[in-house]
């Protein structure tokens, strides 16, 4: 498209100098466009031009209202149209005007060659003069677009008039054309001029604005350094005083060898955090930047922390936002290291309740924005004074948090605590973030189980918002109780009404009595024994479910806490594998689904048994398999086989890191739209799982665990990746 304006400078890129100037210009414009219609037909109304070319009148009054009405369109809708892409405004309001100018010329052009510059013709001459010379200063800003615009408007009818066998024509038309020379050298000053006081302010403010933030940062790294030493003076202290009591011990004979390896801990972490914590200080710590999966990274940190917490009566609960991306780019490791320190912070504080963990993604940019996450607790156990006063409710902070705050001035965002009234405290952490691929698009689960039902038991108002709206995006009719009791007998009325509701969805807590009770009935009851249970619960809760006196059996199925989107997603996926009898009309069924080509796929290994234990788990599934041992040769395999999907061996983690490096470049080469999912697998549970995803994993599978079964995983990738590429 034709492009009126290039910005060229920084003032002319800045979105707030350019709105204000659009602003005014469409101010002074609407002004003019009313009176400009209303002073052509002053100037012709009784003239000779209208007796003698009524039928011309006509048509060029309703060219020029016509003309009038759309650019009124752009201008009166100016705060509705200009916020959605003003690039496109600008040049559509331009395109307009010049048709508007030109039109204008054809008028003056009929009028002059039809008057030969007599009667009402010099009047509506003198107007247009007065007109295009009020007009120069609105449109001054744009140099380029007013010289067509003074050219189409006036120099027609210069020379329209030099065609009129009339001295005071000639003289009309050069004159006419000497001014066009004279205001377009004018506007053109104008328009310099209007841009470098521009520049020179906004230099002035950048600078302005530097020598503040230079301050600001130098007043938070005095406050931060401050924090840093007391924080590390309490440690020092604990640490010291730890170590005097094994030595006690050992001075009188015995070994406290678990508050020796305690110490050994405790000392290991202040060594890593006052050595972090200088790199942050003296600017010497690099962030990498590499190609994560953020959805998947969040849940993984949750569910390290998620096991200890129940277990001390503290509940832990994500909410991903529809506008979080899968994959960004920058340093997961470090954000890594920010969150743990957040989320240990908010366990420590709680003595029973509840902790969410709200994520958002806000796009600044096409291909950037910044992440917030806010972890908030309520304390359940939290009491008031006698007087109403609540009690003292300080949040945690350490060393750690010293360093998380570092590592978040680092990537120019920030850690804020403060405190919710009578309930907990929120830690709020902001950092910019790239956006990995171009099309940046998100976890899609929509409408995946549209017109079934599932009801959802839960006490906590909190929990019941987040899961309910998780549950709507999955296509699911929800419906949802706070007592099982209540929940038994909608369930019993549900069948009576002849629309039954196919499952039901609640939580697992320790010494929770009622959740077992009501698996019982519903397992013996006639009707509802077909119904299908999800119960979310933890590793260390799942072995416990059937001692609490659950009935195990194919209608029983478990979520992984933290129940997300996927793991949600996964889980129903289980469940209506067992329903046969599932009618689905064959206009939902996505046309790949019936599709019998082979799913292309690579495996990344150099143990021999790897290929036939895939395989074997992967059977039952069309696809066609490639082995690939010799790193060098990734690159000609995916440029020849185009796979789908992508399994790494995470058990030789250096080669591990360059391989996931290695296949993210290609794609970049490549330029493709939406990156492969990679998927790290081991042989047995092992360190690598708890750095995978930061390394830049879309998902992990311990081959030696069967909970997690790797068919499940690369199908419900390979539907994913289906939908997003419709």
């Amino acid at each position: 498209m034709f492009k009126f304006f290039l910005p060229s400078s920084k003032v002319q890129k800045d979105r707030s100098i350019m709105r204000t100037t659009d602003s005014r210009m469409a101010k002074y414009s609407r002004r003019g466009l009313i009176f400009n219609f209303v002073a052509y037909l002053v100037c012709l109304v009784g003239g000779r031009f209208v007796d003698e070319n009524r039928d011309l009148t006509i048509t060029l009054t309703i060219g020029l209202l016509f003309i009038t009405i759309v650019r009124g369109f752009f201008l009166f809708r100016f705060d509705q149209l200009y916020p959605r892409a003003p690039q496109r405004w600008r040049n559509s309001y331009f395109i307009a005007t010049l048709l508007g100018a030109f039109w204008w010329a054809v008028i003056l052009v009929s009028i002059t060659l039809k008057l030969e510059m007599r009667n009402e013709a010099p009047l509506l001459w003198l107007y247009t003069v007065v007109f295009f010379s009020t007009t120069a200063h609105a449109f001054a800003p744009y140099q380029k677009f007013l010289s067509y615009y003074q050219f189409i408007g006036l120099v027609p009818a210069a020379v329209s008039a030099l065609f009129v066998d009339y001295f005071t024509s000639y003289l009309y038309g050069i004159l006419m054309l000497v001014f066009y020379f004279v205001l377009a050298h004018q506007c053109r000053l104008i328009s310099e001029n209007y841009w470098e006081r521009l520049e020179a302010a906004y230099a002035l403010a950048r600078k302005t604005q530097s020598i503040e933030e230079e301050k600001r940062d130098t007043r938070a790294s005095v406050q931060l350094n401050r924090e840093f030493l007391t924080y590390l003076r309490h440690d020092l202290q604990r640490i010291y005083s730890r170590s005097k009591e094994a030595l006690q011990a050992l001075d009188e004979g015995t070994v406290n060898r678990p508050l020796m390896r305690q110490c050994e801990k405790s000392f290991q972490n202040v060594f890593h955090n006052v050595s972090d914590f200088n790199s942050v200080l003296n600017k010497e710590l690099t962030l990498e930047n590499k190609i994560f999966n953020i959805r998947h990274e969040l849940q993984h940190i949750v569910a390290e922390y998620i096991d200890d917490s129940e277990a001390e009566g503290v509940r832990i609960e994500t909410a991903l936002s529809p506008t979080l991306p899968m994959r960004l780019k920058g340093d997961a490791s470090r954000l890594a290291q920010i969150l743990r320190t957040l989320i240990s912070l908010n366990v420590k504080t709680l003595e029973s309740g509840v902790i969410l963990i709200e994520v958002e993604f806000l796009r600044e940019y096409e291909t950037a924005g910044e992440l917030y996450i806010n972890i908030s607790s309520f304390n359940t156990a939290h009491k008031k004074r006698f007087f109403g006063d609540d009690e003292a409710n300080v949040p945690r902070v350490n060393l750690s948090f010293a360093v998380a705050k570092g590592l978040a001035d680092l990537m120019n965002g920030s850690i804020e605590v403060s405190e919710i009234a009578e309930e907990g405290h929120l830690y709020r952490f902001d950092a910019k973030f790239d956006i990995a691929e171009q099309a940046g698009h998100l976890d899609f689960h929509r409408n995946s189980f549209y017109g079934h039902s599932v009801m959802l038991i839960q006490s906590d108002r909190r929990i019941v918002d987040i899961k309910r709206r998780e549950l709507i995006a999955l296509g699911f009719e929800v419906y949802t109780e706070s007592q099982y009791k209540r929940a038994q007998q909608q369930l019993v009325n549900s069948y009576k009404d002849g629309k039954p509701i196919e499952c039901v969805f609640y939580y697992f807590q320790e010494g929770d009595d009622e959740a077992a009770e009501f698996n019982r009935q519903l397992s013996e009851h006639s009707e509802l024994r077909y119904t299908h249970q999800l119960v979310a619960a933890t590793d260390r809760q799942q072995r416990l479910l059937i001692n609490q006196g659950f009935t195990d059996n194919e209608y029983l199925h478990v979520v992984n806490k933290p129940s997300g989107l996927y793991e949600l997603e996964s889980s129903f996926k289980e469940v209506y594998s067992h329903f046969d009898d599932i009618d689905i009309p064959i206009e939902d069924v996505p046309v790949e689904a019936l599709d019998e080509t082979y799913q292309q796929m690579v495996l990344i290994s150099r143990r021999e048994n790897a290929e036939s234990r895939v395989r074997e788990m992967l059977e039952g599934l069309r696809f066609e398999l490639t082995i690939v041992s010799d790193e060098s040769k990734i690159a000609q395999i995916f440029s020849k086989k185009s796979p789908a999907m992508a399994m790494v061996d995470c058990d030789e983690e250096p080669a591990f890191i360059r391989i996931v490096d290695g296949i993210r470049d290609i794609e970049q080469q490549n330029g493709t739209e939406f990156y492969i999912p990679i998927i790290g697998i081991s042989s047995s549970s092992s360190a690598s799982e708890s750095t995978a995803y930061e390394l830049g994993v879309d998902d992990f599978v311990d081959l030696s665990n069967p909970k997690k079964h790797l068919r499940r995983v690369v199908e419900n990738w390979l539907a994913l990746m289906v939908v997003s590429e419709d």
